[in-house]
């Protein structure tokens, strides 16, 4: 492993660190089941403290929507194993005294959930690593990488040239400039992100139990307890910004730098998070921590093969990237050896993504992907954000009769018609959809019949 500055520089050192279990994607779902079962275990396995926060978490539900979507998570849970419970805004109270369920209808508690020192985490993997024979290469930047007809790599370093049979770019915030040295395209973009670390907050310091982290779409926010302070981490859903806008990427030789906080960009988010946790009211704010964390257009990462370049993987892109690290180099590292992982990697795979996802495209559609962190996005409601980006010369025809399209491979694709004017409500149940499509399938089926 080749790192240009020290482990735990970029966007890890200052990352709070979650590791939520609450996920709908089955596989997305192993991937942070893999880190959340392996960072309990390193300090065990390595010797080094990682600092774990074994506290579970409890994500709220404020809509009938956002309970049928944790009935979903839920059959997910017992599939793959982790530990949760839809619980009441009573049972919400029990577990955390302190906030405020006005409004909420429901909670999904997971058990087995909670948050990671990244630093320590990132040195228990690494002192993992060299007990297997991994070498670490620190203060050492890659300055190009070359492909050999034979199919290997040439990997030039500022410590000289290496040769190799396989090339990882998981150069985080560096990844698509590297990418660029071999002509790969990557479809994600670096959002400025903040959170807020109080002061000693005296009920927090009181407690023997630490409180489970809450999730919040009221707020838009992640809260929970940091020591005996608060850690407030805001999603706000409008006039989200990219990191290094003026200029192009971040700086070669950056390593632990911070934007300057901006807090009239969260204030009004942070106001909720203070309707619910009216103890955050009374304490005074220790530190705003503004950086840059990566989204892609679907909010999952970008694991596997890159594009049209042989012996070339990738593993980058991660919203949630504390969370996602562990089983991402997992399985990752089953499909380089074995030629295909134990989950179904097409989610992660960066060839989902073609020529359609241009910068306008990736832009429009990863902006909304943070800005809707906490905003759940329904079976059947179409996000119009980079649309249409691939058409054909019957879109505006068949458009003006009544079509409503969804989009695949950024291609519009006829979903179904609206001949009376009536426009589908996403949800988890049928809708005023239903006996359009089944009058359309009836037909369709009249016709073959015939």
């Amino acid at each position: 492993m080749i790192e240009k500055a020290d482990l735990s520089s970029g966007s890890t050192w200052h990352a709070a660190g979650q590791c939520p279990s609450f996920i709908a994607d089955y596989n997305m779902a192993k991937v942070h089941h893999s880190s959340n079962t392996l960072y309990p275990k390193l300090e065990e396995l390595t010797g080094q403290q990682v600092d774990w926060h074994g506290c579970g978490g409890i994500r709220f539900a404020i809509t009938q929507e956002e309970l049928d979507y944790f009935r979903l998570v839920e059959g997910v849970s017992k599939n793959i194993g982790f530990r949760m419970q839809v619980i009441s805004p009573e049972e919400i109270r029990k577990l955390h005294p302190f906030v405020d369920t006005t409004g909420v209808i429901t909670g999904a508690w997971t058990l087995d959930d909670g948050h990671v020192d990244p630093s320590s985490a990132n040195n228990a993997m690494a002192i993992g690593a060299n007990n297997m024979d991994a070498t670490i290469e620190r203060r050492n930047r890659v300055l190009e990488t070359n492909a050999l007809p034979s199919g290997e790599w040439e990997v030039v370093t500022e410590k000289g040239t290496i040769l190799c049979e396989h090339v990882v770019n998981a150069a985080g915030c560096y990844t698509d400039r590297i990418g660029a040295w071999v002509g790969i395209n990557l479809p994600f973009i670096n959002i400025l992100h903040q959170y807020i670390v109080t002061e000693t907050i005296e009920e927090l310091a009181e407690r023997d139990v630490e409180l489970p982290v809450i999730r919040d779409p009221y707020c838009s926010a992640y809260y929970r307890q940091e020591q005996d302070g608060g850690l407030i981490g805001i999603y706000e859903r409008e006039n989200t910004r990219v990191a290094w806008a003026d200029q192009k990427g971040q700086d070669w030789d950056a390593e632990n730098e911070f934007f300057p906080e901006d807090f009239d960009q969260i204030s009004y988010w942070a106001e909720r998070v203070m309707e619910r946790m009216p103890i955050y009211r009374k304490t005074g704010v220790v530190r705003i921590v503004n950086d840059a964390i990566s989204h892609t257009p679907d909010s999952n990462p970008l694991v596997g093969p890159a594009p049209g370049v042989r012996n070339y993987w990738l593993s980058t892109g991660a919203s949630i990237g504390i969370a996602q690290g562990g089983g991402c180099g997992k399985y990752l590292a089953q499909w380089m050896v074995h030629g295909a992982a134990e989950i179904n990697m097409i989610g992660l795979d960066p060839r989902r993504f073609g020529d359609f996802a241009g910068n306008d495209y990736v832009s429009a559609e990863s902006h909304r992907e943070y800005q809707d962190m906490y905003d759940l996005l329904l079976p059947g409601q179409e996000r119009m954000d980079g649309r249409p980006s691939r058409d054909t010369p019957l879109y505006e025809i068949i458009k003006a009769k009544g079509c409503v399209y969804t989009e695949v491979m950024g291609w519009e694709r006829p979903k179904w018609f609206s001949l009376d004017g009536r426009e589908e409500q996403g949800g988890f149940r049928r809708n005023v959809t239903f006996e359009v499509v089944a009058d359309d399938a009836v037909c369709a089926a009249l016709k073959v019949s015939a």
